[in-house]
């Protein structure tokens, strides 16, 4: 059951701060949004609760784990198979090495973001994971250079 209460500037700050650092202790966040250690504590839980935030994640360093080449592939399903578009996304974020699906509106269906160990496991992963399924029409894959995470919330 979600509360439909508007986010205020408050939340917003909280939401700014855990954003920057996900690991700040509550104490600290409270410190720097300028509240009662408790107003934040349930605040945050509040948050959790309705849903806006969705979960705390640790990222890793893909190359710690021997896959230092990053990628990410755009598919385009064949229009035959478009009910099986969920499927076909689910099968590819269970394939070792992926490390999100997401599912696109405009030219392609579907982008898979992935790290593998060598120049050989990326051309294995395309040509067996990726283009291997008679769902997949066609694949464009790039090597990721480096990657930026966001951090800035809108202020709306």
């Amino acid at each position: 059951m979600k509360d439909e209460r508007q986010l205020d500037d408050i939340d917003r700050k909280i939401l700014q701060t855990l954003l920057n650092n996900g690991r700040l202790p509550n104490a600290a966040v409270a410190k720097r949004v300028n509240i009662a250690e408790s107003t934040c504590y349930e605040r945050v839980q509040y948050l959790i609760k309705s849903g806006v935030i969705k979960g705390f994640h640790t990222r890793v360093d893909m190359s710690a784990l021997g896959r230092p080449i990053r990628a990410v592939a755009l598919l385009k399903v064949r229009s035959g198979f478009r009910d099986q578009l969920l499927q076909e996304a689910q099968r590819l974020s269970g394939v070792e090495g992926v490390i999100r699906v997401l599912f696109l509106a405009g030219t392609h269906d579907l982008m898979v973001e992935f790290a593998v160990a060598s120049s050989n496991d990326l051309r294995d992963f395309v040509v067996n994971e990726l283009n291997s399924s008679e769902a997949v029409a066609d694949t464009a894959t790039s090597v990721v250079m480096e990657a930026l995470e966001g951090s800035k919330l809108s202020q709306a």
